[in-house]
């Protein structure tokens, strides 16, 4: 019988996909059907196969004939999937059931004779969205439903193939004149409020054509292309810029601690430990070393005594080989500045002492 508390049901035929044979099977093995799928239906309507619920279904899904909730079942339905846009489920018969009838309508089916299953839905919600209509469809779209029961059909295309209830359980015949529609018995889904919304968004009125729609969405998929492309390209031109940037501190912070090596202010063997923290912070490090006091070579803080007198190195330097040979200063000078020695040997024989 059916579901007092179902505010309205909805039948779909499709035809059977199995294999049969003239006898009746020994093997007894499941038979599948198509129950549903997403192409126009009765009255010109489809249903979205993603959207029906078969969660309470497959707790008891139970076999009717023609929809005919006041008889037992005549089997079940086992493997209940959906794939490729279809609802599939494999039939079951009561083998065991000694009901003439039952046994009848057995052999029909397995014999190829009754090849056509129907699906019945109920709490169903509609749209009128020419966005999920497609070739065909004169009536509304039903985006979400839930499946009572499955029956065998005899005729998919007969009135049983499509049957509504209203709230109290009693069926409405859309055959009959009674100016009665389809949308008169579906709970308005939220989907009307959420293309309102995305019309909004895109900035147009209600009622705008689907080609406009089309033209707004691609407008706005265009934009989006652009700013993906130029973010990309910042984002590139950024990273050259870092590169640069980094390049450049990196030869900075080399010649300055170069420097400083050489003016006294850090030793050879701690210049890998400023260039570390160079690169932890720059400008700390810059500081740090600019902050130190240059250390004067050991040559120029040589002082070499003359009758009492002290002479800088830079003095030194100003005098020739003979003068400094006078003075009694070249071996001073050659043990404290070899090199200014050196340079004064060449500039006196024409050639580095040996």
């Amino acid at each position: 019988m059916s579901c007092p508390g179902c505010f309205f049901a909805s039948v779909i035929r499709q035809e059977t996909i199995f294999k049969y044979t003239m006898k009746m099977p020994t093997d007894k093995k499941p038979i599948p059907f198509i129950l549903l799928d997403n192409s126009v239906l009765t009255y010109g309507v489809r249903v979205l196969v993603e959207g029906a619920d078969i969660s309470q279904f497959e707790k008891n899904p139970v076999m009717l004939y023609r929809h005919n909730d006041f008889d037992l079942p005549v089997g079940r339905w086992e493997n209940i999937r959906k794939e490729g846009g279809q609802l599939l489920a494999d039939a079951v018969f009561d083998y065991e059931d000694d009901d003439k009838d039952v046994q009848r309508l057995i052999g029909k089916v397995t014999r190829g004779f009754v090849k056509m299953a129907s699906a019945g839905l109920v709490e169903l919600q509609a749209s009128d969205d020419s966005i999920l209509q497609i070739a065909g469809q004169e009536g509304p779209t039903i985006v979400k439903c839930r499946l009572r029961e499955a029956s065998i059909v005899t005729i998919g295309a007969n009135h049983n193939a499509f049957r509504l209830f209203d709230q109290d359980g009693k069926e409405i015949d859309l055959s009959k004149d009674a100016g009665l529609k389809l949308t008169d018995f579906i709970v308005e889904p939220k989907i009307k409020k959420m293309e309102k919304n995305y019309l909004e968004l895109l900035n147009l009125a209600d009622g705008a054509t689907p080609d406009t729609q089309y033209e707004a969405i691609s407008l706005l998929l265009s934009d989006k292309k652009a700013a993906e492309d130029r973010a990309v390209k910042a984002e590139t031109d950024l990273l050259g810029l870092q590169t640069t940037i980094s390049k450049a501190k990196t030869a900075e912070s080399l010649t300055l601690v170069d420097a400083a090596v050489k003016d006294g202010r850090i030793d050879a063997a701690g210049k890998d430990t400023y260039l570390e923290l160079f690169d932890a912070n720059f400008e700390a490090a810059k500081k740090s070393l600019a902050s130190i006091t240059p250390r004067k070579s050991v040559a120029s803080q040589i002082e070499m005594s003359n009758n009492g007198q002290t002479m800088e190195l830079a003095d030194i330097q100003k005098l020739t080989w003979d003068e400094l040979d006078k003075g009694g200063k070249l071996l001073l000078l050659k043990d404290k500045a070899p090199e200014v020695y050196a340079t004064k040997f060449q500039e006196r024989y024409g050639h580095k002492p040996e």
